[in-house]
């Protein structure tokens, strides 16, 4: 390949990636950069073993945990979508929509929160039972699993809430930069 047809190639390469991405829609692509970022860090987490051995209700309850901030974050894309279309007509009254609808997803922050303690006390009553073993050793095997199940699923109500708040606050700071 000539010199001027490289240069010429470098220099269509960011026309093709400005047409590849949505034009008008740069929050939706930093909500997007977030998603991306969060499920691989859950991703990572996971195939490095961190529920590993975890059984039981505080299992459950980081599935539901883990189920329920994907869906939040999918609707907090939505906002996020919505608002590059509102964002530039300054619509006072749908903005406020989206302002209402954003607290959806601040209140999943909580949840998360509350989500992860439920399985820690879950956790907890798992381990209760170890008490009756006679073989103190497989009580304290017992004991160990039953906090660790119960941490596990508090640590993934806290990791999904920042991930979910962040996402809010992306939002949130859009929504009220004065235009």
């Amino acid at each position: 390949m000539s010199e001027p047809a490289k240069v010429e190639a470098i220099e269509r390469v960011p026309l093709a990636l400005a047409a590849a991405v949505p034009h008008g829609r740069p929050l939706f692509l930093r909500w997007l950069c977030l998603a991306t970022a969060s499920g691989l860090a859950l991703a990572s987490l996971t195939l490095a073993g961190f529920a590993r051995g975890v059984s039981g209700a505080p299992l459950a309850v980081t599935f539901t945990i883990v189920a329920a901030a994907a869906a939040l974050a999918g609707f907090a894309g939505v906002l996020h979508w919505r608002a590059d279309a509102i964002l530039p007509t300054s619509d006072a009254r749908k903005l406020e929509h989206i302002r209402h609808d954003a607290q959806l997803v601040f209140y999943g922050v909580a949840l998360f929160q509350v989500l992860g303690m439920i399985g820690a006390l879950l956790g907890y009553r798992q381990q209760t039972s170890s008490a009756a073993l006679p073989d103190s050793q497989a009580a304290v095997h017992a004991l160990t699993l039953g906090l660790g199940n119960g941490l596990t699923a508090t640590l993934t109500g806290v990791v999904c809430s920042v991930i979910v708040w962040v996402m809010f606050l992306h939002l949130q700071h859009a929504l009220d930069r004065p235009r």
